[in-house]
């Protein structure tokens, strides 16, 4: 009986890490940074600018896996705008709104915004 238990305990134990695994691949995806954008209210907030030297258009940032399109870039600055608070910690450290070029989300919740 001891070993049905223990499998059963090892099958559930799987089972958690694929649920946790999964939820951490969703969060930087669009629907996940938006849902997260509209709900962040205080945690680990980063900033870093973007420095563009070239002519090209390449906004990614270092955890990105892919350049953001324009589409991208204007619904990661509506979910911003809907969440006001959000848009008040920002500004309080001079980041404007249509500065915003992109944005990263850590496992633990946490959010890096880009911005020029």
């Amino acid at each position: 009986m001891n070993r049905v238990a223990a499998i059963a305990s090892a099958v559930a134990a799987l089972t958690f890490a694929d649920a946790s695994r999964a939820e951490s691949v969703d969060t930087n995806t669009p629907s996940g940074i938006e849902r997260t954008l509209r709900t962040f209210t205080r945690g680990n907030l980063d900033v870093r600018q973007v420095y563009d030297h070239s002519d090209s258009a390449r906004l990614n940032s270092p955890n990105s896996s892919a350049e953001p399109s324009l589409n991208d870039i204007q619904m990661i600055r509506a979910a911003i705008a809907f969440n006001k608070r959000l848009v008040h910690q920002l500004n309080g450290r001079g980041i404007l709104l249509g500065n915003i070029v992109n944005v990263d989300q850590s496992a633990d919740g946490g959010i890096t915004v880009y911005y020029r």
